[in-house]
């Protein structure tokens, strides 16, 4: 399990824990939750080069973590920062003791702080497809960023050469919360959701700037989306959708949408 907290990412490993259940609850499943390490994150050496997120709310220019994604298909962990850089780190196993993981920052992926015109530079979000190689990071400006990593390292060495393949720019200037890669074995489809209350659709292997999506499977302006999923049985495909105003003391509502 992943979790985040200020500038820092916590990996946890979960138990099951060996006791008799108990008489009045036997179907209870207990579990315990294991620190397996945690990752603290610092500002780049040459501070121009990023955004500092809040301006005069954050004098001291305080870093913080908004989220982070594991590729189980090559152990890299991506943690997407409030300074507008997406830090990929590897989690490769040690050859002493592989229950130690070795914590290696691999690359930064960021872009000139001049390119977010204001509108927002922190990252909102990142997403790693299946294969680990692809990877989406969501800007406050409302725009995503396609990238593709290159492993040029041989043996079990890596060596990753980040480069941007493409834009998508739905022109709003809102932010995006969230992406997700889907449908079918390649995921050639991309889904992108935010403050707008939209769930849109992009082709997943675009290149060069996109400004406008392939279609918009949800449109609803009286709330946010703040979290979505996909699950797929067979042919058929299902979207959860999270978000809404009229939560209250009863929570957030969510959504249930079959494609």
């Amino acid at each position: 399990m992943l979790t985040s907290a200020h500038d820092s990412v916590y990996l946890w490993t979960v138990e099951n824990i060996n006791e008799e259940s108990s008489s009045e609850s036997p179907n209870a499943r207990q579990k315990k939750f294991l620190s397996l390490s945690s990752i603290q994150f610092s500002h780049l050496d040459d501070a121009s080069q990023t955004y500092q997120f809040g301006g005069p709310r954050n004098p001291e220019n305080e870093l913080y973590v908004f989220d982070a994604s594991y590729s189980e298909s090559n152990d890299l962990l991506a943690a997407a920062l409030s300074d507008g850089t997406c830090r990929v780190l590897s989690l490769a196993a040690s050859s002493v003791d592989e229950d130690e993981s070795i914590q290696r920052e691999q690359c930064v992926l960021s872009l000139p702080p001049g390119y977010f015109g204001g509108r927002g530079g922190h990252l909102t979000a990142v997403e790693w497809d299946s294969s680990g190689t692809r990877l989406a990071t969501c800007i406050a400006s409302g725009r995503v960023i396609l990238w593709y990593l290159q492993n040029l390292g041989t043996g079990n060495s890596i060596s990753l050469r980040p480069s941007v393949v493409s834009i998508l720019d739905g022109g709003s200037g809102r932010q995006v919360f969230g992406a997700k890669y889907c449908c079918g074995k390649n995921e050639d489809l991309l889904l992108t959701w935010g403050i707008e209350g939209k769930v849109s659709v992009w082709d997943s292997y675009s290149v060069g700037e996109v400004m406008s999506p392939i279609c918009t499977l949800i449109s609803n302006t009286d709330y946010p989306i703040f979290a979505l999923d996909v699950t797929q049985t067979g042919a058929k495909q299902s979207i959860a959708v999270g978000g809404g105003k009229e939560g209250g003391f009863l929570g957030v509502a969510a959504y249930l949408y079959d494609i």
